[in-house]
Order: C-alpha cells, then sequence, then structure tokens
C-alpha cells in the first residue's frame, strides 16, 4: 500500500497540522507514543530478561504524520497507543520503560530518509518502525543501513527493497509476487475467469510494479490469457474519472481484471465500469486491503478479491478483542474516517511487540556506549526471527528480510472482507 510521491510535507488530509495530529490522538509531546512497558512473555516461550541501563528505552516511529499517507498514520498512531497502554501494566523491561519517538517522513521519499537519519543520530534509539511505503523504503534504507540500525517496514511490498539493504532493512509484509501466487489461482478457480485484462496504476511504486510485472507474470504461470499484453490500461494514482479507460475496456474480451491500484482508486473504477454496465471481477495486490472497499456504495466492488495477511472479521478470540478495542478507541478520533483496523495496524503492532522482546531477551544493555551493540544484536534477533506469535499468527523473516507470515485471501462482500479459497 503505497504512492510514489515527492511533495513537501503540509497539513494532515482533514485539515490537521503535525501538532494537532498528536494531539488529537491523545500522544503526549510532539513525537512520543508514551512509556511502555513490555509483558512477562510475547510468545517466544521462556527465555531470561537482561535488566536494562537507563530512565527510557527508545524506539523510533518514521512514519507520515504529514502529507497524502498522514491518515494512515493517524490509524496506525491507535493501534501504537493500544499496545503503549498494554504494555504499561507490565513494570517496562527490566523495570526500564519504553518510548517510542515519532518523526514525520511528510509522506515523501526525502523526508523519509531524513526521519531515520534524525531518530538514529538525534533521538539515539535502538530501532525503527517504518518507513511506510516503497518508495520511501528505497530512499531510506540506504541511510539506515550505513548507520546500522533496524528498520522495519509495514507496508511497503515492492519485490526487492528490504534485499538491496541488508542486514538492517526488514519488512513485516510480503512481497507481492508471494502474494500474486496465492490469491489468483482462487480468484480464477471461484470466478470462472480465463481472459483477463491488466489495468494499473503508472506512478504509484508498488502498483506500477503490480500492473507491469507481478501481476501479468503470475496470471500467466496460473494459465490465464492476457488480452491486452501490448497496451495495458493506465491512470495516474488519483485519477477518480475512470470513464475513458473504461470505455477503451468494452472493445475486449474478457472475463477477469488484474488491478495495480491503491483501494480508493479501484472503488473509483469499479464505480465506473458497473455504471458502464461491466460486471467482471477485480483482483490485486495488498494495496488493494482496506476496510472501506467492501463498502463502497452501491457494493460496486463486490468480487473483488485480494491477498492479505490480516483482515478485521478474520476469526479468533483475539483478533475479536483487538478490532473492538480499536474501533472504539477509533471512534473517538473525528479526524479518523476509518474506524476498523487493517493489515498494516497490526503489522506495526506486531513489530513494535517484536521489537520489545528482543530487547528484553537478546542481552541489549541501554547504556549510551553500547548503542552501536545493541543496535546489532537487535538485528541479529530480527535476522533470527522464524516464529513470533503475532496478532494474526506466527511471523518470521526471509534471508531477504521480508516477512513470512500466513497469507489469506478474501473478497469483498456484503460490505466485508470475507475468506475465499
Amino acid at each position: 500500500m503505497e504512492r510514489d510521491v515527492h511533495e513537501p510535507a503540509g497539513e494532515l488530509i482533514g485539515g490537521s497540522t503535525r501538532r494537532e495530529f498528536f494531539q488529537q490522538l491523545g500522544i503526549a509531546g510532539t513525537g512520543l507514543v508514551g512509556a511502555m512497558a513490555v509483558p512477562g512473555v510475547l510468545g517466544w516461550g521462556a527465555r531470561r530478561a537482561y535488566a536494562l541501563a537507563g530512565s527510557e528505552v527508545r524506539l523510533g516511529v518514521a512514519q507520515p504524520v504529514t502529507g497524502v499517507f498522514a491518515t494512515w498514520a493517524q490509524k496506525h498512531a491507535v493501534a501504537m497507543e493500544m499496545l503503549a497502554e498494554k504494555v504499561n501494566a507490565s513494570g517496562g523491561v527490566g523495570g526500564v520503560p519504553v518510548k517510542f519517538i515519532w518523526e514525520d517522513t511528510g509522506s515523501n521519499p526525502t523526508g523519509a530518509a531524513n526521519a531515520v537519519r534524525k531518530l538514529a543520530s538525534e533521538h539515539n534509539v535502538l530501532a525503527i518502525v517504518g518507513p511506510l511505503s516503497s518508495s520511501e523504503c528505497e530512499v531510506a534504507f540506504p541511510v539506515g543501513n550505513r548507520i546500522g540500525i533496524v528498520m522495519c517496514a509495514q507496508a511497503s511490498s515492492k519485490p526487492g527493497v528490504s534485499k538491496a539493504n541488508r542486514p538492517y532493512a526488514f519488512r513485516n509484509t510480503m512481497d507481492e509476487a508471494k502474494l500474486a501466487k496465492a490469491c489468483l489461482p482462487i480468484f480464477a478457480k471461484e470466478m470462472k475467469v480465463s481472459k483477463v485484462a491488466v489495468v494499473h496504476d503508472a506512478k504509484d511504486a508498488v502498483s506500477l510494479s503490480l500492473g507491469t510485472m507481478v501481476l501479468p507474470t503470475v496470471a500467466k504461470a496460473v494459465g490465464l490469457q492476457i488480452v491486452n499484453p501490448d497496451k495495458y490500461v493506465t491512470f495516474t494514482t488519483g485519477d477518480f474519472d475512470f470513464k475513458a479507460q473504461v470505455t477503451r475496456m468494452k472493445q475486449m474480451e474478457f472475463d477477469g481484471i488484474l488491478f495495480g491500484g491503491l483501494y480508493a482508486d479501484c472503488v473509483a473504477f469499479a464505480k465506473e465500469l458497473r455504471r458502464q454496465g461491466m460486471k467482471q471481477p477485480i483482483t490485486g495486490g495488498s494495496p488493494l486491503i482496506h476496510p472501506d472497499l467492501p463498502k463502497a456504495e452501491g457494493g460496486v466492488a463486490d468480487n473483488t478479491y485480494a491477498p492479505c495477511t490480516f483482515w478485521s472479521d478474520m476469526p479468533g478470540a483475539e483478533v475479536e478483542a483487538f478490532v473492538k478495542e480499536f474501533e472504539r478507541r477509533a471512534a473517538g478520533k473525528a479526524t479518523l474516517k476509518t474506524k476498523s483496523p487493517d493489515m498494516y495496524d497490526v503489522n506495526m503492532y506486531d513489530i513494535g511487540q517484536l521489537f520489545i522482546q528482543i530487547i528484553k531477551t537478546g542481552g541489549v544493555t541501554n547504556k549510551p556506549e553500547d548503542l552501536k551493540a545493541d543496535r546489532t544484536k537487535i538485528m541479529e534477533g530480527m535476522t533470527k526471527t522464524t516464529a513470533f506469535p503475532g496478532l494474526a499468527g506466527k511471523f518470521g523473516f526471509d534471508k531477504d528480510g521480508d516477512g513470512v507470515k500466513p497469507i489469506y485471501t478474501v473478497k469483498a462482500q456484503g460490505g466485508k472482507w470475507v475468506k475465499a479459497g
């Protein structure tokens, strides 16, 4: 889920400034998520908890407080607020409270690189949650890798981004090629699809990768015929008028659509598709996973398939409790239009839990003179992680720093995502 943008940081979507962002979300200060203690066991079983030095354990959060992705950061802040309160009651890591320090990426690559640099060199954090998008990570990951600090993104999914920046770059996501291999066969079988047309965003980094490489390659591998192999239908992020694209597609013969784009663009596209009387089902990548897509007016996005690692209606007592509490808190945030958590909120939550557990059990001292060594220990702990018990299931990382976790295929139906396959 991302957009390739290079604009300066501005106001939050909804008219909020950076300071108001933290005030509205109940976050203390201008860059602090609060004192956080760690639960006694986060799921790796019984491991020795080391006593730490200092008055606080500092972790960084490099996220888009301003710019086009600001609404995502607002939702992520709710998840981090929940984590803060959950762990506060347990007394800290070796008795030392943990603080998440926020720095704004401005929703752009340069801002992301600056945020990583500031968190690492000025705030002296042990590790960083983020950045968010692939376009941000492509610029910020090399900065953190040179410094020697772990960065773990919650949403970047363009293939190869972590691999190019080992050993300190990680992503708690699956790359889109792996996701597509799980989703497309189910889509083709259930919707009886054999011929597909390709539509994609020509600007957004991951959408461009999806539309030009990932989806067509996987589609061919599973036996689908692409009817427009030399002339993919394109649009630009935020182009909510799809009349020309759909009119062009009416001249083609196909029974399914491969859509490389963000969820909001997919909804706008589906609306025009249905208006012109076309009923073909849609599939795409993880950027389609958002609680609002199935709720599109008139059910225009019904029978849209997408891969994910979490959705808010997935079964399980722990998930249900998390979603209920998230929605309760989000209901009190005036700037949040979307009240339900998505998989990126959960990815952030789990990254925070994992960082804390590694610090607690990995021999980190938290002494200023040991900062470099402590960061190395966290990197080594991340590299060895194969089955950490996250909210939506166990996860770890492969040799390229990408997430390894259960993949689900879901479809939009009746106003919500439901499991397919």
